[in-house]
C-alpha cells in the first residue's frame, strides 16, 4: 500500500472517532509515515486505534481537543520501529536514495537534488525542518510548470481537503494542507518523486 492510501485510511478511522474532517495533524501524519516506512501493517494500526477508542476504556492520555491523536498508540509501535531501524542499518543512506530518485526526468531536478543532499541533516533537526524545505522546493518547481498543470494539482488538493476543525489552530491546519499538497502534486505531476514523501 502506498503512503498516501495508508495515511488516508488512518485519517478516516480517526475522523470516525472525532466526528470531524479527514485532515491529520502534522505530528500524526509524521507518525503514520514512520509506521508505513517501518513496515507496520495498516490493520495493526487500525486495530490499536480501535482498542484505544473502545467506549468502555477510561479516557487515555494523549486525548486532545480534537478527540484523539495517534500519540495514543505510538508506544505500541516504538519497539517495532527500533527493530526495523537496526535491520536496515546497512541499507543505503536516505540521501543516496533520494538523489537516485531525483535523477530521473523530474521538473525542477536541481531543486530536488539539493533537497536530497540535505535530507538527512534536515531530518536530524526534526521532521518539520525536512517538510518545510520540501514545500519550499515544490513551490519553486511549480513556478516553472505550465499554469494548467498547476491548476490540476490545485483541483486535486481541493478534492481531498476537509474544513478546518473548530479546535484545530490555523498553523497546524496550514501544515496539514502543505503535506497534502506534496502528496497531490507527487500523484498528479510526479514531483516530488514519491520517495521524497518518505
Amino acid at each position: 500500500m502506498d503512503p498516501r492510501s495508508y495515511i488516508e485510511a488512518i485519517a478516516q478511522e480517526l475522523s470516525r472517532a472525532r466526528g470531524r474532517g479527514l485532515v491529520l495533524s502534522p505530528a500524526d501524519a509524521q507518525l503514520a509515515l514512520g509506521w508505513h516506512a517501518a513496515g507496520i501493517g495498516l490493520e495493526d494500526v487500525l486495530g490499536e486505534l480501535r482498542r484505544a477508542l473502545r467506549p468502555a476504556a477510561p479516557p487515555a492520555r494523549g486525548a486532545t481537543q480534537l478527540g484523539v491523536s495517534l500519540q495514543l498508540i505510538a508506544g505500541a509501535f516504538a519497539s517495532r520501529r527500533a527493530r526495523k531501524k537496526l535491520a536496515s542499518a546497512e541499507t543505503p543512506a536516505l540521501s543516496a536514495g533520494l538523489l537516485t530518485a531525483s535523477r530521473a526526468d523530474v521538473p525542477g531536478r536541481d531543486v530536488w537534488q539539493a533537497l536530497a543532499a540535505r535530507a538527512e541533516e534536515l531530518l536530524s533537526r526534526g521532521a518539520e525542518a525536512y517538510w518545510a524545505e520540501a514545500v519550499a522546493a515544490l513551490k519553486r518547481t511549480l513556478r516553472e510548470l505550465p499554469r494548467e498543470r498547476v491548476r490540476d494539482v490545485g483541483r486535486a488538493l481541493r478534492a481531498r481537503m476537509a474544513p478546518r476543525p473548530p479546535g484545530m489552530g490555523r498553523e497546524v491546519y496550514r501544515k496539514s494542507l502543505q503535506l497534502q499538497l506534496l502528496a497531490a502534486s507527487s500523484e498528479r505531476l510526479g514531483v516530488p518523486p514519491r520517495e521524497f514523501l518518505l
